[in-house]
């Protein structure tokens, strides 16, 4: 097997430096991947940033991966050796180096693995997130219906619900708006100017500016509005959030917010009352969610199925090199990037 390489975080908030890894053998239930795509998440920039989770260093942050399985540890039925495939990397819950993305050859749990056939390995890495799915249909999140291809009509008890999405052309948003208008909501969602086109071309029913100071009314026009989700999660997109709900002088419009950052974090509003905010707070493995793994992770699944037919739509990717540009990577994630996902290709600096 040709030497591993990956890009280590060497100490906490220190810098990344490019070197020679250990190769990590799969122990049960895993698969070693040899990885051609892997993307740079906001939770990889916080980390390194802002150390917000302790972790072992030297550190090796990244994920979705996507490659070529390269072997198989016991018990493994799921995939099989030389077959391309996208997953979910285990390295937030290990926190060892062998299980992170950036690097050529990564360990990754069985239960996470999906085949994509002849999806791109970045395509696939923008796609495979569990972030939106989780967040639109567990059962302790939004737990909306889930979608189904072909798509089918929502039960009588769905019918004509409105879900808002703020913050659509992230790329967590992005997912989340496909998502729900496969499922067959209607999707109202917002972002700057320049990306509404792409809001449009997701499916969104309803797209407004953020910065636009009638957006407030125009969403607020569209009530009742069923379920809130903010793909942003910051005080400001929070605000405004509240504005819609809670307009001075109007009575409060009950509603629950889920968040993909924590409601305690600095300078965040208090809500109205009435108003909830809910941290997204999701488990793959967790045993109340098993079901929804099955439907979306299981080989013939959802992902697997809406990768390959096209149905689930995001933003593209943008590769900013190999290993060495990991860094440079963690820094375009932190200053704040939309409608793209910045993806690093491992091999492509060899």
């Amino acid at each position: 097997m040709t030497t591993n390489r990956a890009a280590f975080m060497e100490t906490e908030k220190g810098s990344f430096v490019v070197r020679d890894a250990e190769t990590m053998q799969p122990g049960p239930g895993e698969v070693l991947v040899k990885v051609h795509a892997t993307a740079i998440q906001p939770a990889d920039a916080k980390i390194a940033k802002f150390a917000v989770l302790k972790m072992e260093y030297p550190s090796v942050f990244g994920g979705p991966v996507a490659g070529f399985v390269e072997a198989l540890g016991e018990g493994v039925k799921k995939v099989a050796v030389g077959e391309p495939v996208v997953s979910g990397t285990k390295f937030y819950v290990h926190k060892k180096a062998g299980y992170g993305g950036l690097q050529r050859f990564a360990v990754v749990d069985e239960s996470e693995i999906v085949e994509i056939g002849d999806v791109s390995f970045t395509d696939a890495v923008t796609l495979a997130s569990y972030t939106p799915p989780g967040a639109l249909f567990g059962a302790s999140t939004l737990h909306l219906h889930r979608p189904t291809i072909p798509a089918s009509p929502l039960p009588a008890s769905e019918q004509g619900k409105k879900i808002l999405i703020w913050g659509g052309s992230s790329a967590m948003g992005a997912l989340s708006i496909s998502y729900a208008k496969q499922a067959g909501y209607t999707v109202i969602s917002t972002s700057s100017p320049q990306n509404l086109s792409l809001l449009r071309s997701l499916g969104a029913d309803h797209v407004f500016d953020h910065s636009d100071p009638s957006t407030v009314d125009s969403i607020r026009a569209l009530f009742p509005i069923d379920y809130w989700f903010d793909c942003i999660s910051l005080p400001a997109t929070v605000s405004t959030i509240f504005k819609i709900l809670a307009p001075e002088g109007s009575p409060v419009t009950k509603a629950n917010i889920l968040m993909l950052l924590p409601p305690s974090m600095p300078g965040m509003p208090q809500p109205p009352e009435g108003v909830t905010l809910q941290f997204h707070r999701f488990s793959t493995h967790a045993p109340e969610n098993a079901d929804w793994a099955k439907w979306l992770l299981a080989r013939g699944g959802f992902l697997e199925r809406g990768m390959k037919e096209g149905v689930l739509k995001g933003v593209p990717a943008e590769v900013v090199g190999g290993l060495e540009k990991a860094e440079e990577g963690i820094e375009r994630v932190h200053k704040g990037v939309s409608a793209k996902k910045i993806v690093v290709e491992p091999w492509s600096d060899c």
